[in-house]
């Protein structure tokens, strides 16, 4: 009884090959083959919104584009005053080493007086 009734369960079973789906016997199997999505009505509008802003920003930048001028006589002579400066600045630290500066440093504390020196503090 209990082997008639063991065939019984299984009786409803299908036996045969495993079949995968797409029936593309040629193709790898586990590759999936992207979908091509639908356009909804809302992906139309949310482009045709897209190109309207992306058409308004060409048209804003052709408008600054034409209305911008160069710099002023001002900003061109702020501007090489600033760079003149700024290699000056460069010169004077380039032109005396590390040790010179220090030396250059003590020659002058040295020759200033000693209303100038730092105050003993404290005992002794």
């Amino acid at each position: 009884m209990a082997s008639s009734s063991s065939s019984g369960k299984y009786d409803a079973v299908i036996k045969s090959g495993l079949k995968l789906k797409g029936g593309d016997k040629n193709k790898e199997v586990g590759v999936k083959v992207a979908k091509k999505k639908k356009k909804t009505q809302e992906d139309v509008l949310t482009e045709q919104l897209q190109a309207n802003a992306d058409q308004e920003l060409q048209e804003q930048a052709e408008l600054t584009k034409g209305a911008t001028q160069g710099p002023t006589t001002a900003q061109k002579t702020f501007k090489l005053a600033r760079e003149k400066r700024s290699n000056q600045r460069i010169n004077e630290a380039i032109q005396y080493t590390h040790r010179q500066r220090m030396d250059k440093l003590n020659a002058h504390l040295g020759s200033l007086s000693e209303h100038f020196d730092i105050p003993k503090v404290g005992p002794g």
